[in-house]
Formats: structure tokens, C-alpha cells, sequence
């Protein structure tokens, strides 16, 4: 079941069709990305800093995750050491 939220943000009204349970965690994501998008199209952002804004983000996941895998892999090392 679809639902129709009314979401004032910045003194700006939204209303969005949620897939999902009012204040779940999906629900809740899938608010803060329309708002993102919202934002960018309100401020007339060209397609090159969203595209780049997105690329940055998840190449900073990117970086993180391989900084904890690095992690993981040496205390793993450390363990087969014992």
C-alpha cells in the first residue's frame, strides 16, 4: 500500500508516495534521498555536481569499507599467527 506524506522541510512543502510503513527505516531513507533530489533540483545543480556528488560519496564508502577489510585481513593474519 502506497502512502501520501506531507513533509515540510526548509519552509517548503513535499509531498511524496511512500512504498513503505510511515517511520520504518526504508521509509525514513527513502524520505532523506527525495529530499537530496528535491534539493538539487531546487537549487538548479547542473548534472555534473550531482553526478559528481554521488560519485564522492560512494567513493568515500569505497574507501572505508576497503580501510576496514584491510583491518579485518591483518587481525585475521595476526590470528592464523597464534
Amino acid at each position: 500500500m502506497t502512502t501520501p506524506v506531507l513533509v515540510v522541510y526548509n519552509r517548503s512543502i513535499y509531498i511524496f508516495i511512500m512504498d513503505y510503513r510511515p517511520y520504518s527505516r526504508e521509509w525514513t531513507r527513502k524520505r532523506y534521498l527525495a529530499e537530496a533530489i528535491e534539493e538539487y533540483f531546487n537549487t538548479d545543480a547542473s548534472t555534473d555536481v550531482i553526478i559528481g556528488d554521488i560519485s564522492d560519496v560512494l567513493q568515500e564508502k569505497a574507501n572505508l569499507y576497503q580501510r576496514r577489510a584491510t583491518k579485518f585481513k591483518q587481525v585475521l593474519k595476526g590470528v592464523k599467527e597464534l
